[in-house]
């Protein structure tokens, strides 16, 4: 891994881990995104992929979620490499947002909550109380029963984005991979997800890897940060080991005070531009 000699990191090794990378090299095409990375996702916490736009976060969440094929290295869920394990057993230890999901016209929010339950389910018993206690629960949690007979493609964007959520948690996978689930959400339903994904993770002990833009709810919300730029992991460690101006200017070019949120107690990224300045030295600078 490698890492910028400012910047606060913790290590971890792989045997703490329940997924992990190992020299892992992931690209589109002829272009490789990113290379050699060294990644240890631990169990039962929450790990929030942040960096800026292209540095390889979603890339990187794909290759974890065996959505995209490692060009190098492998990815290893509880020391079992991914690429060689059965679709079906996956698909009941990971549940998977993508970006951007899509789903043929015409299906309703449950009739979409329910195929989170296929890897449940067997040729032989297609459909259990087990399976509809689940997608039940999933509607609760998303608060989207009153809308589960609607078509998806009435929805709105937040709401979609909410089914789809739904549709991952039904599952009742232990981990949890998300690629901006706060995607189109205003922010009461941004808190409500965040706040969602914390309760799984602390009632349920789901372990959850999730991208954000959003470097406040990545501090209040995860225990470990992985910060990306160019396809290279330049930091990693709890909010406080990352959270600082010197790792947000160079990861970033983000000038900017980090102070300490009232509510949380977590770093709070305050950005700097003309307009914060005081007036006087705006005045005097013009």
């Amino acid at each position: 891994m490698q890492t910028s000699p400012d910047v606060t990191t913790s290590q971890h090794t792989s045997s703490e881990a329940i997924l992990s990378a190992n020299n892992l090299s992931l690209g589109y095409d002829k272009t490789n995104i990113i290379e050699g990375l060294e990644l240890a996702i631990r169990k039962h916490q929450i790990t929030a992929l942040i960096g800026p736009n292209g540095c390889g976060k979603s890339t990187l969440l794909r290759g974890l979620a065996r959505l995209l094929k490692p060009r190098g290295g492998s990815v290893y869920l509880d020391g079992n490499e991914l690429q060689k394990m059965p679709t079906k057993a996956i698909a009941k230890r990971l549940g998977i947002l993508p970006q951007g999901p899509s789903a043929p016209e015409g299906l309703t929010v449950r009739e979409l909550v329910a195929q989170g339950r296929y890897p449940h389910q067997t040729f032989f018993q297609q459909w259990t109380e087990a399976d509809e206690r689940a997608s039940q629960e999933a509607l609760e949690l998303t608060h989207m029963l009153e809308l589960a007979d609607r078509p998806l493609e009435s929805l709105s964007g937040g709401q979609r984005q909410r089914a789809w959520i739904a549709m991952t948690l039904a599952q009742e996978t232990e981990i949890f991979l998300l690629d901006e689930p706060t995607t189109f959400l205003d922010l009461a339903h941004q808190i409500e997800v965040m706040d969602l994904l914390a309760n799984l993770n602390q009632q349920r002990n789901a372990t959850i890897v999730v991208v954000l833009h959003d470097l406040n709810q990545a501090a209040r919300y995860a225990d470990q940060l992985v910060v990306l730029k160019d396809g290279q992991i330049v930091a990693t460690g709890s909010g406080d080991e990352v959270m600082t101006t010197t790792c947000l200017r160079q990861v970033f070019g983000l000038e900017c005070h980090v102070i300490c949120d009232p509510v949380s107690g977590t770093p709070l990224c305050i950005p700097l531009s003309r307009s914060n300045l005081p007036r006087a030295v705006s005045a005097e600078a013009s």
